[in-house]
């Protein structure tokens, strides 16, 4: 993987209305128009691109994002994401999400991955993140689902994750942890008692993988991370 890569270069901007998947991308039109959307009143919430900043394509657009929200009819208010990449001189939508309350601008790391957040509606707030890394010629999706469903053998045995993590992947540090409170089996949902922890990963065969976990009691928990997946 090359080490160096483009950084993140944000516009946001508020409005407006849905256009049709078949209509040519404009680049004026990302920061005003919902593009390539099953929203009904889609209303872009931010939007921006992601800029080479070095070597001969430095300044170029290499990648557009939107922010939407809306509604459908089976599924009531809904976020949205798409995510565009630039192709022949015209913009092209390599992903897209509709499956969340609200989405934010993602985040570029130095070390390729491509982070964008996003959270569900509820009392949960689970997360709808979607991670990519970048390999020399395209952007890969991550998996960061199945690390749940073994994360339970590396907790104690009296503790659980009941909500949404915060995901932390463009850290100093070149870390990749989420932060979660635990909680105990008699907790209310608002209030877990069973303290905090930082889970550390590594990207296998483009699957998040734990590598290990880190505690602080109770009494140290940062408060907002109580309270589920915070942005």
């Amino acid at each position: 993987m090359k080490t160096r890569l483009p950084s993140a270069l944000l516009a946001l901007f508020a409005l407006s209305s849905p256009t049709h998947a078949a209509e040519p991308i404009a680049r004026d039109r990302i920061i005003t128009v919902c593009v390539e959307t099953v929203l009904q009143n889609c209303k872009v919430l931010t939007a921006g691109f992601l800029n080479v900043d070095w070597g001969d394509d430095e300044g170029k657009p290499m990648l557009a994002w939107q922010t939407q929200s809306g509604f459908t009819p089976e599924d009531g208010v809904l976020g949205g994401f798409v995510l565009l990449q630039h192709v022949d001189g015209n913009w092209a939508r390599f992903d897209a999400g509709f499956d969340g309350w609200r989405f934010f601008p993602p985040r570029l790391s130095q070390d390729g991955l491509l982070h964008l957040p996003g959270y569900t509606g509820g009392t949960g707030s689970y997360n709808a993140d979607r991670l990519y890394q970048w390999n020399d010629t395209e952007w890969e999706p991550i998996d960061i689902k199945t690390w749940r469903k073994a994360i339970a053998e590396q907790l104690p045995a009296d503790r659980e994750i009941w909500k949404g993590v915060q995901y932390d992947f463009d850290n100093p540090w070149s870390k990749l942890v989420a932060r979660t409170a635990l909680w105990r089996g008699d907790d209310g949902n608002c209030c877990p008692t069973g303290g905090h922890a930082e889970i550390v990963f590594s990207v296998k065969e483009r699957r998040l993988t734990v590598d290990h976990v880190d505690y602080l009691p109770a009494a140290e928990m940062p408060g907002p991370l109580s309270e589920g997946v915070q942005q």
